[in-house]
């Protein structure tokens, strides 16, 4: 059975490897921030005297290591689960033609299952292991960020622990498991038949553990929503410019950022199918837009990390324009980056363990006649699909942030979404469109030296 787990690792590496990298990453970015805390707090506890307000530096400090650093890893973690989790998911959905395989040829159920869970043991023994020694340079480049916030004293550096590479693992390896567990029993329960045809696990479509999946959906929209109405009714009766107000302004934003999050399975085939109804000619666009619908499932694994930048980008910026706190770029960035980075990885990992499919229909659109800059073009407007709807439901955030604002603020809606953070959400729109061109692009040209006959033989 080892032989057999490894063995499919190294045949399908380009998307094992992918995994792993966004397991490193993941790694990475907690690895480093613990090294962070460590540091920090070892530097509070030699501090002396008070500050300005009479408080004793070592436990103001203190206190501040502990809260961001509480934040930023609580930030991480909920952004690795839900990055590895749908990585994992993929990676396994991507191969269940050879699963059927096995079955057909005699392996039980269980065997299959454990082999799939393997696989996730390795890429997270993996990704713990190599975020575990790539977490200096990010902890190297988190500690100026927190210095210049005043949540770290100058001086501080990383510390490494023994119980960190324990934490890492527990973390990345604990999210690859969770999140394949059920892409591994549903290949286990489905039949060969259904698992060759691509469908495992479509006859569970009602099982106990869909309908709980959907009522927690449910109960997370209803959560939401009933942080969107109690923050406006809050905000609207406090009265403008109280803490109250602000307060509820704040969660009422982040409110609206998560319900539009949970709602974004549903929300992205529709917005893409919309976008397809635009007026534009040309077998460039009509395979952009088919393509973005058939793959549903990962259009909105891929526009997901990106409308959570967008997001917070209208959220922490929106509040500074409307009066709200001076959130800086280094403030940001002490606070998210690291979260960020972790989601956009996962987003640019989705659409590259795609390239095969994507290598072969371009390979198809190549024989049945298309000229290579068609192709291209195909390939340029998918990525500008996704990163529209990214865009399209940031922008929806950023208009309830600003009806929020403006109820707080006692200005008009209007003159609070003219002020808004247009700047600040045009760069990272232009990134989130150039990160995902490249990626579509980049992802179907990797095997550009195979010609168009040994690319449509080829399995992977």
């Amino acid at each position: 059975m080892m032989h057999l787990l490894f063995a499919d690792l190294r045949r399908h590496a380009s998307s094992w490897t992918w995994a792993c990298v966004v397991a490193v990453v993941a790694g990475a970015c907690v690895s480093g921030q613990f090294m962070v805390m460590h540091g920090s707090l070892r530097t509070a506890s030699a501090a002396t005297g008070v500050n300005q307000w009479g408080i004793s530096i070592r436990a103001d400090m203190t206190d501040a290591a502990h809260t961001v650093s509480a934040f930023i890893i609580a930030s991480v973690v909920l952004a690795t689960a839900a990055v590895l989790t749908s990585t994992a998911a993929l990676v396994i959905a991507e191969h269940q033609r050879d699963h059927g395989l096995w079955r057909a040829l005699g392996m039980r159920p269980g065997t299959l299952r454990a082999i799939l869970l393997g696989q996730l043991a390795v890429v997270g023994a993996v990704g713990s292991l190599g975020g575990g020694a790539l977490g200096w340079p990010v902890a190297r480049a988190m500690v100026p960020l927190l210095i210049d916030q005043e949540v770290a004293l100058p001086g501080t550096t990383p510390q490494w622990e023994t119980g960190d590479l324990i934490w890492t693992a527990v973390v990345v390896a604990g999210a690859e498991m969770i999140g394949g567990w059920g892409p591994a029993r549903r290949a286990a329960r489905a039949t060969e038949m259904e698992l060759i045809a691509g469908r495992g696990g479509a006859g569970n479509a009602w099982s106990l553990r869909r309908l709980l999946g959907v009522l927690t959906r449910i109960a997370l929209v209803g959560g939401f929503a009933t942080g969107v109405v109690a923050a406006a009714v809050t905000a609207r009766s406090a009265g403008a410019m109280t803490d109250e107000a602000i307060d509820a302004v704040i969660l009422g934003s982040f409110s609206a950022l998560g319900l539009v999050c949970v709602l974004t399975p549903g929300l992205v085939p529709l917005l893409e199918r919309l976008l397809g109804l635009l007026p534009a000619r040309g077998p460039a666009w009509l395979v952009a837009t088919r393509t973005a619908s058939l793959q549903s499932r990962r259009s909105a694994a891929t526009v997901l990390p990106f409308l959570v930048a967008i997001g917070l980008v209208a959220v922490m910026f929106g509040a500074t324009h409307a009066g709200f706190g001076n959130m800086r770029l280094s403030g940001f960035l002490a606070m998210f980056s690291l979260a960020l980075v972790t989601a956009w990885s996962g987003g640019v990992a989705v659409i590259a363990m795609s390239a095969s499919g994507r290598r072969r229909d371009a390979a198809l659109l190549e024989a049945a006649g298309a000229r290579e800059r068609t192709v291209l073009a195909a390939q340029v407007l998918e990525g500008a699909l996704h990163a529209g709807a990214a865009v399209i439901l940031g922008l929806l955030v950023s208009v309830a942030t600003s009806a929020f604002m403006a109820a707080a603020s006692g200005a008009g809606v209007l003159a609070t979404i003219v002020r808004g953070p247009w700047g600040e959400l045009g760069v990272v729109g232009g990134l989130a469109l150039a990160t995902t061109c490249l990626a579509v692009v980049a992802s179907a040209r990797a095997g550009r030296r195979r010609s168009v006959g040994e690319v449509l033989r080829a399995r992977e």
